[in-house]
């Protein structure tokens, strides 16, 4: 399993205004970091692309979006899964 750590980060401070200056906290909900509702398209597509995944219809919940830590899951998840059928 390869670690997405500094890929997932990059993209998201592409996105999130107050991650940029700071180390992310996993476990602060992203909307605390500046995401609305057109940055979550805007990171989810980016994630998409960045990692050559695609997010299934029962993934796009709010909780998926929670926090950097969720959505690093979700991610990682996906990846896995790729991987496997692959």
């Amino acid at each position: 399993m390869d670690d997405i750590t500094p890929q997932f980060e990059e993209v998201l401070r592409r996105h999130l205004r107050s991650a940029k200056p700071n180390p992310i906290n996993y476990d602060v909900e992203l909307v605390q970091l500046g995401l609305d509702s057109m940055t979550a398209v805007a990171v989810l597509l980016d994630m998409e692309k960045a990692f050559g995944i695609k997010f299934p219809d029962d993934m796009l919940v709010e909780g998926t979006f929670r926090t950097a830590g969720r959505l690093k899951e979700a991610v990682q998840k996906l990846r896995d899964q790729q991987a496997s059928s692959s």
